[in-house]
């Protein structure tokens, strides 16, 4: 009777585990789309799901090389993964954050901004483009999610575009990482930001603490 309340439990966790990933996937598209709709200030758009995504036994040797003790090679994995299959790739490492250990997660995030793909996702949001703003939100979020907050802050605290600012901050907040309390408090006390961001801020600090009570 313990091992079948025990599996029911851990059958209950995965579930709920799964719910919130579909709502995070709902505002990431969410968030996404708003930044394209103002980018094109009239005309709205619409964020797709994108094609299903399926398991390729092909990607194996790249998923056995995320566990490679070389950053080096952790980069060149995620680099490789993410060339072939964003989605597959988005959808296995925010699996691995959920399951894996402190040093898997901080390798994880690591290899996410080691291999030039934090960076690229910022491009991506600043660009003129539209069509891959929501694989680059889905990126970061799992970015902030590993810990790596380093390349998401740093566009909160400079860029020219106010509404991206704006959108990163509410990234960091879905993102439920306590720490990035600490680093939103230093925001909010610094009166060089603008208005918009640092009250954008202080209710991001509310939501996280809300949310990990």
């Amino acid at each position: 009777m313990e091992d079948n309340g025990s599996a029911t439990k851990a059958e209950e966790h995965l579930h709920l585990e799964d719910e919130r990933w579909r709502h995070q996937q709902s505002v990431l598209r969410r968030a996404a789309a708003d930044l394209a709709h103002r980018r094109a200030e009239s005309m709205a758009t619409t964020v797709s799901d994108g094609k299903k995504i399926g398991r390729d036994d092909s990607f194996d040797p790249i998923i056995r090389s995320l566990d490679d003790p070389s950053p080096e090679a952790r980069n060149a994995a995620v680099r490789a993964f993410y060339d072939l299959n964003p989605d597959l790739a988005a959808s296995f490492l925010n699996n691995a954050l959920m399951q894996g250990s402190p040093e898997e997660r901080r390798n994880i995030g690591a290899a996410l901004v080691g291999s030039g793909l934090a960076d690229h996702a910022v491009e991506t949001l600043t660009g003129e483009g539209q069509e891959n703003d929501y694989s680059a939100f889905s990126l970061l979020f799992l970015v902030a999610k590993a810990g790596e907050v380093g390349p998401l802050m740093r566009v909160i605290e400079d860029h020219p575009n106010i509404q991206l600012r704006l959108a990163v901050i509410k990234l960091l907040a879905l993102s439920g990482q306590p720490k990035i309390v600490t680093a939103f408090y230093g925001l909010a006390q610094r009166r060089s930001l603008p208005s918009e961001i640092r009250s954008a801020v202080r209710e991001a600090i509310f939501q996280i603490s809300r949310d990990t009570r």
